[in-house]
Formats: structure tokens, C-alpha cells, sequence
């Protein structure tokens, strides 16, 4: 395939939306950030979505901006480190008392 506008049509717009399971590599994102979250293990978005605030805070070249952007692009609450639906329910966590 051929760049439309200047972009890899296969990219996907980042958004909260998108499915844990999708790659980081094929999210737009600037070269340097993608490359960046590979490095460190945080190869899909989920990765980053469960990943805590100081692990990202800790990678070369992403600082409190990055770490917002990211959080804000990818749905993600900044001062928990996880989505609040991916919390336990109360049924799963009564499973085990019976």
C-alpha cells in the first residue's frame, strides 16, 4: 500500500476505544513515542493502560506531557495507572467464599 496524505493507511487514530490487544505499532503515534513503549515492554495498548504512572515516567523521553497525552488519547485515568472498568466486580470477588 501507498501513503494517503503522508500517513501509513494501516495506522488506527488513537482513542479510547481501541481494544487492549492492539498493537502499539500500529497506532498513530509520533515514531519517537511508539519506539520509546516497545522499548520498555509496553507493546500493546493495553500495556500502556495498565502500566503505572512512575513505570512510564521512567522511559527515555516521555515525561509528565507524554505521560498525559497518552493517558488522555487512550482513555486512561492519570492518577490510577488502570482503567476503573478493569477493577473486580463484586461477584468475582464473592466466588471464592463459597
Amino acid at each position: 500500500m501507498t501513503a494517503v496524505n503522508g500517513k501509513n493507511p494501516a495506522m488506527i487514530d488513537p482513542s479510547p476505544e481501541l481494544p487492549d490487544d492492539m498493537s502499539i505499532a500500529n497506532v498513530e503515534l509520533p515514531p519517537k513515542v511508539r519506539e520509546a513503549l516497545t522499548a520498555a515492554g509496553l507493546r500493546t495498548v493495553g500495556d500502556v493502560r495498565e502500566a503505572p504512572d512512575a513505570k512510564i515516567l521512567r522511559i527515555l523521553d516521555l515525561g509528565e506531557n507524554w505521560l498525559a497525552l497518552l493517558r488522555k488519547i487512550l482513555g486512561l485515568p492519570s492518577s490510577l495507572g488502570v482503567r476503573c472498568d478493569a477493577t473486580p466486580t463484586r461477584a468475582s470477588k464473592d466466588q471464592g467464599d463459597g
